[in-house]
């Protein structure tokens, strides 16, 4: 497990596939599209955009994902 400090300065743990899942798609801290993930993937997404690891932006009928934490205080 591994702690991580969302943008609001609130510490929450995260598994090992969780964070699996941020470095292999997160490493260059961009936006990943929706529809390049598989259905587990999107998952997992959906979970860490509801404890506010990841944030969530909606553009007509695409859906992408951004990290949502402070980059200063990673834990």
């Amino acid at each position: 497990m591994r702690a991580m400090v969302t943008k609001s300065g609130i510490y929450t743990w995260i598994n090992t596939r969780e964070n699996q899942f941020i470095e292999e798609h997160f490493s260059n801290n961009e936006k990943l599209d929706k529809k390049d993930l598989n259905e587990r993937e999107q998952y997992i997404a959906q979970t860490l955009v509801s404890r506010g690891i990841l944030e969530r932006f909606v553009d007509r009928n695409s859906t992408s994902y951004a990290l949502n934490i402070d980059n200063n205080s990673e834990a």
